[in-house]
């Protein structure tokens, strides 16, 4: 038994899929399925059923995956210990980033680090909030930023500030939106967020505490899909205060004045690794950033 299969294991169990593992360990698809066939016949045992949906671990597999990764655990903490005796911190931390990197503050993150990590480089990776996390719990991220409504339990992280969003419709609307309530707001049509959006979770409570039902145009993942769709008159979103003020000041936007929500701006990282001379290492930078020391 090699730790490389060890590793191949985990992570198809991870990805359940073999083409999403390859990519992921940078390797062939033949070479991660002899990994998993050799791993096999070495136990004696079926790890994985080959389905539809992709690679299930069979009952055994699921038995044996978490002492699989109790052993990663502790080749981790090995491999950390020995880079902290070497002195100084080098390497590349992939950061996921899930909004304007202006706003998370990453150009005097990336000052700082250098500042006081010069070995350690980052690797910026634009995404959503729902692939960060889950990226982070699979440990495919370092580290990142994330919103969230409520402490997350799939990894550990620190609250940054509590983001205000206001609901912005275009600048033409503003008659029907000034006097306008909640109720009101429900008949209009919106550009909703995906299911997975800490922006819908929020909005969703908002509305059902009131028993309203909302009129969803379309739906749209990227903000500057919902910026330009605001612009150009197609419905009402919620966005960040600084980029509804921006499109104020530039006659595109207009704020209803009947209230905000609120979701929580987190960065995160894996579970159990806030040890590891990386995440420390990134954690003071932010930390020292956005003041929270």
């Amino acid at each position: 038994m090699e730790l490389y299969q060890i590793k191949t294991f985990v992570v198809v169990a991870e990805e359940g899929n073999i083409t999403r593992a390859a990519k992921r360990l940078h390797a062939s698809q033949s070479t991660i399925s002899l990994h998993i066939k050799s791993l096999e016949e070495e136990f004696d045992l079926r790890l994985f059923l080959r389905t539809p949906k992709g690679m299930e671990p069979t009952p055994e597999g699921k038995q044996l995956l978490e002492k699989a990764r109790d052993l990663l655990d502790c080749v981790e903490k090995i491999e950390v210990e020995a880079q902290s005796l070497k002195g100084e911190l080098s390497g590349v931390a992939r950061v996921g980033l899930q909004t304007s990197p202006i706003y998370l503050r990453t150009p005097q993150l990336i000052k700082l680090i250098k500042e006081k990590f010069p070995g350690l480089s980052l690797h910026l990776v634009q995404m959503p909030t729902w692939t960060i996390r889950s990226d982070i719990a699979a440990r495919k991220l370092d580290a990142g930023f994330f919103y969230s409504n409520c402490s997350p339990e799939d990894v550990d992280g620190i609250l940054l500030e509590s983001t205000v969003l206001h609901v912005v419709g275009p600048a033409s609307w503003k008659q029907k939106m000034q006097d306008a309530s909640w109720v009101d707001l429900a008949k209009l049509d919106w550009i909703w967020t995906p299911e997975e959006c800490s922006f819908n979770v929020k909005l969703k409570e908002t509305f059902s505490a009131q028993d309203l039902e909302v009129s969803k145009s379309m739906i749209a993942d990227s903000e500057d899909t919902h910026n330009a769709l605001v612009k150009s008159g197609n419905g009402i979103t919620v966005m960040r205060a600084d980029e509804a003020a921006d499109g104020v000041e530039k006659g595109d936007f207009y704020i209803w004045p009947g209230g905000h929500i609120e979701v929580g701006l987190y960065f995160g990282f894996p579970r159990k690794k806030e040890s590891d001379p990386v995440v420390r290492a990134l954690l003071d930078c932010v930390e020292q950033v956005w003041e929270k020391v």
